[in-house]
């Protein structure tokens, strides 16, 4: 089926505006001919195909997501440390995905703790504490499963617990307030890698308080898009049990593993 070439231009609008914005709100009149004409959405989602993109409508925003595989706009290790030059190899990168995927797990909650953290927010040092129980608790199960974990999981484990060990919690700056991405410590990784969704507008960063307030586009995004990834799922709930198994082993040091 040909698309009229008006349609193409008003869809290409709206594209490379998204490019851009990365979302767009629904009010916006940009996006009038995507909600009153087939032909636009259709139009527009034979480029997001091309592209390698996901056009995703959601209740206050149409938003613009790569595809983890195959998209010419997703965000690679090469990508990320042209943006960041502390990351010096993969394992920071992992580390930051690791973080993320915490920091997320932490929000994407039931209505009334999302109501709490979507007002008090996450302080870095309470991310930097739920962090090091995982890491620390994941390590502990490569080692009782003969590597097993990282098999399973396709993490390298061991190698990034290790990175995290050797880094201080803050320094000098961290603790009078300066909030500076650096690889050197954990709350500087910390800050370098929920920049990455500050820059996509999904939160907001309070660096006087050392907060991060989760944003509503955020939890759009979670909702249109990794609930309804099994892995997302999955990693969700062994980071919520790596949090049970460190709470239950504090209140009980001497409880077998």
């Amino acid at each position: 089926m040909s698309i009229h070439i008006e349609y193409v231009q008003q869809a290409s609008t709206i594209f490379f505006q998204l490019l851009r914005r990365k979302m767009i709100p629904n009010q916006d009149h940009l996006l009038t001919a995507f909600f009153e004409q087939d032909e636009v959405r259709e139009a527009l989602k034979v480029m997001a195909d091309e592209a390698g993109v996901m056009i995703v409508q959601a209740p206050s925003h149409v938003h613009l997501v790569a595809r983890a595989e195959g998209s010419v706009f997703a965000t690679s290790f090469t990508q990320m440390r042209k943006r960041y030059t502390d990351i010096e190899s993969k394992k920071y990168f992992y580390l930051m995905n690791v973080i993320l995927l915490v920091f997320l797990a932490e929000v994407d909650v039931e209505a009334a703790r999302r109501m709490r953290a979507e007002t008090n927010g996450v302080s870095y040092y309470q991310l930097e504490k739920q962090v090091h129980a995982v890491l620390m608790r994941w390590k502990q199960e490569q080692l009782v499963s003969a590597t097993a974990f990282s098999a399973n999981w396709g993490i390298a484990i061991e190698e990034i617990a290790e990175l995290w060990e050797t880094m201080a919690v803050d320094d000098d700056s961290d603790k009078e307030g300066r909030l500076i991405g650096t690889r050197k410590t954990h709350i500087g990784l910390i800050h370098m890698a929920i920049r990455t969704i500050r820059d996509e507008n999904l939160v907001y960063i309070s660096e006087d308080e050392k907060r991060i307030i989760p944003r509503n586009e955020l939890y759009e995004r979670m909702e249109a898009i990794y609930h309804q990834q099994d892995r997302y799922q999955a990693m969700k709930a062994a980071i919520a049990q790596a949090f049970t198994t460190t709470e239950e082993t504090e209140d009980n040091p001497n409880a077998a593993y």
